[in-house]
Order: structure tokens, then sequence, then C-alpha cells
């Protein structure tokens, strides 16, 4: 039987030898912000959908600015109870050390009960840049492929 001394001992080995990996590559990095705004929008928590947003982001689409795209994300929380999205053919290319796209489809609707009473489609195109060891959103394009507001 493994004593809790034992178990606090293997714990405290294991977190030493992941400390010591090397970190994850690039778009690993990548896909993981993108999969916790993804969750941070059903959530319904603005701040942490925001975290990874660059500082002088722009959303090419409706020519937002960071502060923009906050009060846009904001107001669509205030206006339905829920908000998902789901991501399909998640495309992500590393340009160099610190610049990179991920490109997806994003199926994004919301609603206050089961079934969501808004849907939509849309081709995303997004620019991705290293800043102090962490990728953050730059830039953001969408184009709606299907469905009403």
């Amino acid at each position: 039987m493994i004593t809790a001394r034992q178990a606090a001992a293997c714990a405290a080995m294991l977190l030493t030898v992941a400390g010591c990996s090397d970190p994850a590559p690039d778009e690993e990095q990548i896909l993981a912000r993108i999969e916790a705004m993804q969750s941070a929008l059903a959530e319904g928590r603005p701040r942490a959908f925001m975290a990874p947003v660059s500082e002088d982001f722009s959303g090419a689409t409706l020519n937002l600015d960071r502060r923009a795209a906050r009060l846009l994300l904001r107001r669509e929380m205030l206006s339905h109870e829920q908000l998902r999205a789901r991501l399909i053919d998640i495309d992500i290319n590393v340009k160099d050390q610190n610049r990179a796209t991920a490109s997806f489809q994003a199926i994004v609707t919301g609603g206050s009960g089961l079934i969501p009473s808004t849907g939509r489609w849309y081709r995303v195109e997004t620019g991705w840049r290293l800043e102090d060891g962490d990728w953050m959103l730059l830039s953001a394009r969408w184009t709606p492929v299907a469905g009403s507001r």
C-alpha cells in the first residue's frame, strides 16, 4: 500500500519532470488559446475570453480595436443567456518565430433555452503574435457563410 508520503513524493517528482520538459509546440499553444476562448464564451466569462487578445488587436470585419471588441462581446453576452461556438477545420500556420495564422469555421449559436434562437456560420481568419512567451490574438476577420441573427 502506498502511503501519503510516498504519493506526495511521487507527485513532486512528476511535477519536476514535467517542469523540465520542452514547451508545447507553437501550434499546440495557439490551439490551446483558441479552445480557452471557446470555453470562456460558453461559460459567460468575457474577461477570460479577452485575456489572449493583444492590446493592439484589430478586428478588420467591423473595424474593431480591443476595447470595441470587448464591448461587442459584452453586448452579445447580455443579449443571449447562452452563447456557444463550435469550431471546425482549424488550420494553424506558424509563419516565423513570433507570427502565426489560424483559420477555421465557427458555428455560433445563442439563446436562452435548450434550442438556440439564433445561429450563424462564419469563416474566420486570425493573426497571432508571440508576446513575452504567450501567443496573443493580433487580428481577426470573419465572413458569414450562412445563418441568421
